[in-house]
């Protein structure tokens, strides 16, 4: 007769618990790949966008002689007219999250993720569902202040304080999920950071509006972010040998993955604004020389009909950046 006692299941609410399969293999009992894919598909998405935004808008203002000046959200900047009157990241930024609540606490689930048990404490089970709502809660109503501001009734710079109030909130609920093993430490601890090193950038944009790097350095930030997502995902949901929670390999090489996947970010951010600018020369005609830019049609000699304009400090700053002499 076996008398052996198996091993009880753990809690639904046991958010530390890594166990293993008969094979070996670990799981952990909390959270889900999806969980971090999704929001770091997001931030990669919305961190392309803005650096593709912000490179047509600083090669834009080079070719016509204008000076740049950052953006806390970009129109489109290709359609029909009235596609690029929309404001449509804010209506992004307020869509999206809206549906992401309704995801976490209704759709998709047999009740509603009630915050409350009967006695009065709080449903532990449903408490991840109430962070990642509260989360997206301030991204919706960094959208509605984009539109007001749009509409001139709330003063321009709110909507700059707005996005970064959006990574601030996500950082402070992140500072408290740093728990269980060390790696799962040490892949949120950089998480965190890199989150705050997104607040920071948006601070600098805001204090140097017209510098095209300053710009840069918010959009570059979420992408890393948005990476380190999924990376995280990978880490702690596929079981990968190297990333097993009781190897100490595990928690020195993170540091080294983040350095890399920046590094690679930063690399095709600069190759991607060498490629724009080469593209707006060949398709548009936009040229950019020693005596001041100007839109002029390499076909066929004739100004396109966009003034020329002097060489400007922003100009100078973005030659240091790829290399080009002025």
């Amino acid at each position: 007769m076996d008398m052996s006692v198996s091993s009880p299941a753990p809690m639904s609410h046991d958010h530390g618990a890594v166990l293993r399969h008969e094979d070996g293999t670990y799981y952990y009992t909390h959270g889900a790949w999806l969980g971090h894919v999704v929001p770091g598909s997001f931030f990669v998405i919305w961190g392309v966008w803005w650096t593709i935004a912000t490179f047509y808008e600083h090669l834009s203002a080079q070719a016509g002689g204008k000076g740049f000046r950052s953006r806390p959200w970009h129109p489109v900047f290709f359609g029909s007219a009235r596609v690029r009157r929309l404001p449509l990241e804010p209506i992004f930024k307020i869509v999206l999250p809206a549906i992401g609540i309704l995801g976490e606490l209704w759709l998709g689930h047999e009740s509603y993720m009630n915050l409350y048990e009967s006695d009065g404490k709080f449903v532990v089970d449903h408490i991840n569902d109430w962070q990642h709502s509260s989360m997206y809660s301030v991204f919706l109503l960094s959208g509605l202040i984009d539109l007001a501001t749009r509409m001139g009734v709330l003063p321009a710079g709110l909507d700059s304080a707005g996005i970064g109030m959006c990574f601030l909130a996500e950082g402070l609920l992140l500072v408290f999920h740093l728990k269980g093993p060390s790696i799962e430490i040490i892949v949120h601890l950089i998480l965190v950071i890199q989150i705050y090193f997104t607040v920071v950038a948006v601070i600098f944009e805001s204090l140097r509006p017209t510098s095209f790097v300053a710009a840069l350095a918010r959009p570059y930030s979420t992408i890393v972010q948005g990476v380190w997502w999924i990376q995280t995902a990978y880490i702690m949901y596929r079981a990968k040998p190297q990333w097993d929670p009781e190897y100490m390999g595990s928690t020195m090489m993170a540091p080294v993955a983040w350095i890399t996947h920046a590094t690679w970010i930063a690399a095709a951010m600069l190759s991607g604004y060498i490629a724009m600018r080469v593209i707006t020369e060949r398709m548009f005609g936009w040229v950019y020389r020693t005596e001041g830019p100007s839109y002029r049609s390499q076909a066929n000699g004739k100004d396109s009909g966009r003034p020329s304009g002097r060489v400007t400090d922003v100009d100078l700053e973005m030659s240091a950046l790829v290399g080009d002499r002025f």
